[in-house]
C-alpha cells in the first residue's frame, strides 16, 4: 500500500471521509512534488551558502556582493524549505479545494504552493545586499562588521531567512505612510 493509499485509509479509520476526488494517483503525485521540491530547495541552500561563504570569505570586493546575495539565497531557501515541511506534514489540498486528510487544518501544501516556494531563494538574493549594505551605510563603524567574513554571513543568512517577513512589513508600511 502506497503512502498516499495508507493516508485516505486512515483519513477514514479516523472518522474522517477521505476527500473526494483524494485517489491514490492524485496523492502519489503531491508526495512526489513535495519530495522533489524539498530535494531542489535542499541543494539550492547548500550550493549557494558554500559558494557564498567561500566568496565572502576571500573578500575580494568585486565579488563580495555575489557572496552575499548567494547566502541570502540559502537563508530564504531554508525559509522555504521549513514552511514546505511544515506544510507537508499538516496534509494536502486537492485542485478541488478538499482536504486529505480531511480535518486537516491550517497551512497544507498543494500544487499551486510550489511555484511559490520554489522562487522564495530569490527574495534572499535581493534583501541580502541591501541589508547588508544598509548596516555598512548606517553604522559609523562598520569597517569591523565588514572586515568579518562571518559576521557578514550572519547577517546575509538571517535577511534571507526573513526577508518574506521583511518584504511583508516595508509594503505595510509604505501603505501607512502613503495612504491616498
Amino acid at each position: 500500500m502506497s503512502q498516499a493509499e495508507a493516508q485516505v485509509s486512515a483519513a477514514a479509520a479516523d472518522g474522517g471521509e477521505p476527500a473526494p476526488g483524494a485517489s491514490s494517483a492524485t496523492l502519489d503525485a503531491l508526495h512526489r512534488s513535495a519530495r522533489q521540491l524539498a530535494f531542489v530547495l535542499a541543494v539550492v541552500c547548500i550550493l549557494s551558502f558554500s559558494a557564498g561563504r567561500a566568496i565572502v570569505a576571500q573578500g575580494l570586493d568585486l565579488h563580495y556582493m555575489l557572496g552575499v546575495a548567494l547566502i541570502g539565497m540559502s537563508g530564504s531557501g531554508v525559509g522555504a524549505l521549513t514552511s514546505l515541511l511544515a506544510r507537508y506534514a499538516a496534509g494536502f489540498e486537492l485542485e478541488d479545494g478538499s482536504r486529505v486528510p480531511a480535518q486537516a487544518e491550517g497551512e497544507v501544501y498543494n500544487r499551486r504552493i510550489a511555484f511559490c516556494m520554489l522562487m522564495r531563494p530569490v527574495l534572499g538574493v535581493l534583501i541580502a545586499p541591501l541589508l547588508v549594505a544598509a548596516i555598512a551605510y548606517f553604522v559609523k563603524e562598520h569597517e569591523q562588521f565588514k572586515g568579518s567574513a562571518d559576521a557578514v554571513t550572519l547577517v546575509a543568512f538571517i535577511g534571507g531567512l526573513y526577508a518574506k517577513s521583511i518584504l511583508e512589513t516595508a509594503k505595510n508600511a509604505f501603505k501607512v505612510v502613503f495612504r491616498a
